[in-house]
């Protein structure tokens, strides 16, 4: 009986060994088995992908063919805006009152809290604190690698700096300055003012003879 279970499964074997061998290099002009046909066929387009209900230029003067087949994803309307990116309110995105001028205040839309300033020591610990150190000197970690900085960065401290107004510590976030690049794609408006409040909070625990 044990002899018989082996010969069945080395035939077993060889069988499947040569249903394999069979296989290799077989060609069919038929389209594979889809066993989910709505998975592998939907109806959209992909990323880049071409859809000939478009024609993006005259297919008369196109140098190149592929030149007149059209974009699946389609440029967005002249003035479309993005649902929660109007970004309408200049106060609060960037800086400046009625006049233009920088505020020297918070914007309406923000409430000084102590909440707001805890994210604003969180946030510039992460974000200012390597170049311009936790109190604000300018003597941050950044500085100590090798090569240093070109220009050092500015020692928050300093007399000309603390006689900014509060907009101004955002509007330099926002857009950056000298070799400071612009840090909005990182820090969301609402953190950009936290983080000028707390700039403001270091400024104010310091004393003038302090900040020399």
């Amino acid at each position: 009986m044990a002899r018989t279970n082996q010969i069945q499964a080395i035939a077993l074997c060889l069988g499947t060994l040569g249903a394999l061998a069979g296989c290799q290099g077989n060609r069919s002009e038929l389209p594979p088995v889809h066993l989910i046909q709505n998975m592998d066929f939907q109806q959209r387009f992909d990323a880049q992908e071409v859809n000939d209900y478009f024609k993006d230029v005259d297919c008369a003067k196109a140098h190149n063919p592929h030149q007149c087949e059209g974009r699946a994803a389609r440029l967005p309307v002249a003035g479309t805006v993005a649902v929660g990116q109007l970004h309408d309110d200049e106060e609060l995105y960037r800086g400046r009152g009625p006049d233009s001028r920088l505020l020297d205040r918070l914007p309406t839309a923000i409430k000084l809290s102590t909440e707001l300033m805890a994210r604003g020591e969180e946030r510039y610990n992460i974000y200012c604190q390597p170049c311009h150190d936790y109190t604000g000197g300018g003597q941050g970690v950044a500085t100590l690698r090798g090569g240093g900085f070109s220009v050092a960065p500015k020692n928050l401290n300093d007399p000309q700096i603390r006689a900014m107004p509060l907009g101004h510590f955002f509007d330099v976030i926002t857009n950056g300055k000298g070799t400071m690049m612009s840090y909005a794609a990182q820090i969301p408006a609402q953190d950009r003012w936290a983080i000028a409040v707390w700039v403001r909070t270091l400024q104010v625990a310091r004393t003038p003879e302090e900040a020399k």
